[in-house]
């Protein structure tokens, strides 16, 4: 696989790793020149056509998705048998590590990752998208603190996985909502519950439900609690306690109810004194030392037995204490105060510049009293001069003397020859555009009588021109010849029926038989009335030729047989009046032989007579 090159752009480099449902490498796209991460679907899910259907639509619905707190999805191919998403490549470990390598990690890190996860979310669930595979595998945390959601729609895809399928689901059921548990109605709502199991895990180091089979752990999410945190964590913030309670809830309906009011939440809990005073080591510090005090005093009073200490030593040794502890609280509080007034730094929040020109976000952040750094100038489909990412965020707060704000700034789109698509189909119309950095823009469709169904026959802007990659361009698909209703022509006049035919273009031959309808009356047609037909086909018309008169002929003489002694003995007519009329049906005896039989028809008549269904006779009368 490496070294191969898929979509004739992207250059596998190296494989990154391998997940339940896919490999994901390291790949250099060379028409834009840039480091791209593309996942290949495993060979059990690119056979199956109902997933790999439903994963290009989802992966489609999820690269309409831009945000920075999620990875970005460029293209979905396939290729001899390879299907793959082409996304946005990130360096960092996933959450999954970090709490690995650091768990318990400081409560206000996990507020700041739990705030960007909710960002993420909150633009998905208002484009319609829910994400359904929250979990601390699919949270990327680059080097500078930023989180990165993966997998958006990649999940849904996956609708048809049960928790049987322990390969592939055991590590997302321990973050199912109790709904995607039972197999019920999933909406965002279920996201915002394995946010509550990330928050948890990211908060103590473990999953709040654990099992030996993912069925034993789907029952958990259904029917059990998780441990309180608290008790995990003495002196836990009883704020964010409520906050992961509320996300954990088994009802929907008591959880949050968007990603927007849970990030409020934790904005809240991260201003508390509470919280940013709350240290998970000092803790445990202090229940270490709790329990050596406790041993100590066990022995002094297993010493106060043997040995009589003098009550006014007694009373003397707690005065000084009482007299250090109410001396160390006094100049223990006149020194936060001194150092509060002296020491401390004002916060501000980092306003929101994506999207203002370079000159307008630096006199914004110098209004803060913030710095900033020009990071990078890049390439992009934002005008030249546009701050397209920052760091920090808008809206969080920071202090005054942080490091300066990073601004990343648009050089504008690269510019890039329109392609010639005319006389492909639509569907490599618009690969080739997007391989060339366009994209489609309208569609048209219209009926051609020279251009072949789903061939483009015309495009704008034309083929050669430079413009800027990112361009939309607008094309025309042919519908093939456009098909003409035929009209109801029966009853009609012969002259009536070829000025209506003229008007409308049609061909069409004329023959006539004998009917009772009145002379030159249309009696039938072929198309039938109000079929479709393409132009250019013929319509064929049957008129009558008047009443045809009626006329007797003998069929004689009709020798039978010596023997059976019965015979069945059958005239058969075709003539004006229809095809294979019968009009004598009797029994003789040999006896009865010769016989003569009249028959009347009209027209040009056909007679065929047959004794005892073998035939006799046939002829024109």
């Amino acid at each position: 696989m490496i070294g191969k090159i898929l979509g004739n752009r992207y250059q596998i480099l190296e494989k990154v790793s391998g997940g339940g449902m896919a490999f994901v490498y390291k790949a250099r796209c060379n028409l834009l020149n840039r480091i791209v991460a593309i996942k290949i679907l495993k060979p059990e899910f690119a056979e199956d056509e109902d997933f790999v259907r439903r994963f290009r639509m989802e992966a489609q619905a999820a690269a309409s998705l831009s945000h920075p707190n999620i990875v970005g999805i460029y293209d979905v191919g396939q290729e001899d048998g390879l299907y793959y998403i082409v996304m946005e490549y990130v360096e960092g470990n996933t959450l999954k590590d970090l709490i690995r390598q650091e768990a318990p990690l400081p409560v206000t890190e996990v507020i700041e990752v739990g705030i960007q996860i909710c960002e993420a979310l909150d633009c998905a669930h208002k484009n319609m998208i829910v994400h359904r595979d929250i979990k601390s595998q699919n949270i990327m945390i680059t080097a500078d603190g930023r989180v990165k959601v993966t997998d958006f729609g990649i999940a849904r895809a996956t609708g048809g996985t049960t928790i049987t399928n322990t390969g592939n689901v055991f590590g997302s059921v321990q973050y199912f909502s109790p709904e995607q548990a039972r197999s019920d109605k999933v909406d965002e709502r279920s996201d915002l519950y394995s946010v509550g199991i990330v928050l948890y895990e990211a908060f103590t180091g473990r999953l709040p439900f654990n099992g030996e089979t993912p069925v034993s752990i789907a029952l958990k999410q259904i029917q059990e609690k998780p441990e309180p945190i608290s008790n995990i964590l003495p002196g836990f913030p009883q704020q964010l306690e409520t906050i992961v309670q509320k996300c954990l809830a088994k009802s929907p309906e008591d959880r949050y109810q968007s990603a927007e009011e849970l990030k409020k939440d934790l904005r809240k809990a991260l201003s508390s004194p509470e919280v940013i005073s709350y240290k998970p080591e000092n803790l445990e510090h202090t229940l270490v030392l709790d329990s050596i005090t406790q041993d100590k005093s066990d022995k002094n009073v297993a010493n106060s037995i043997s040995k009589v200490r003098r009550p006014r030593n007694i009373l003397r040794g707690i005065g000084i204490a009482a007299l250090f502890v109410i001396l160390f609280g006094v100049f223990s509080y006149l020194g936060a105060i001194v150092a509060r007034k002296y020491f401390e730094v004002p916060e501000t929040v980092v306003p929101n510049v994506v999207g203002m020109q370079e000159e307008e976000a630096i006199q914004l952040l110098k209004e803060r009293n913030l710095d900033y750094n020009i990071l990078d100038r890049v390439f992009d489909v934002a005008p030249a001069g546009q701050v397209i990412d920052q760091d920090p965020k808008g809206s969080q707060r920071v202090k005054t003397n942080r490091p300066p704000v990073d601004l990343i700034i648009s050089k504008g789109p690269r510019a890039s020859t329109v392609p010639n698509i005319i006389g492909i189909t639509e569907q490599e119309g618009i690969a080739l555009l997007q391989n060339s950095g366009f994209e489609p823009g309208r569609i048209i469709r219209q009926y051609s009588d020279e251009v072949p169904e789903g061939i483009i026959m015309d495009q704008n802007p034309r083929a050669d021109l430079t413009l800027s990659e990112g361009e939309m361009i607008n094309f025309t698909v042919s519908l093939g010849p456009e098909l003409l209703d035929v009209p109801n022509l029966v009853g009609k006049t012969l002259e009536e029926a070829e000025n209506e035919l003229k008007k409308l273009n049609i061909r069409y031959n004329v023959t006539e038989r004998a009917d009772e309808a009145p002379k030159d009356t249309v009696i039938e047609q072929s198309p039938k009335p109000y079929e479709a037909m393409e132009p250019g086909t013929v319509v064929n018309l049957v008129i009558s030729s008047g009443p045809a008169q009626p006329k007797r002929i003998v069929i004689e003489p009709i020798l039978l047989p010596s023997e059976p002694s019965e015979i069945t003995v059958k005239v058969v007519v075709s003539d004006d009046l229809g095809d294979k009329r019968t009009v004598y049906f009797e029994k003789h005896s040999p006896e009865d032989s010769p016989l003569s039989i009249p028959v009347e028809g009209v027209g040009n008549m056909e007679v065929e007579v047959w004794l005892n269904d073998m035939l006799y006779f046939k002829g024109n009368g």
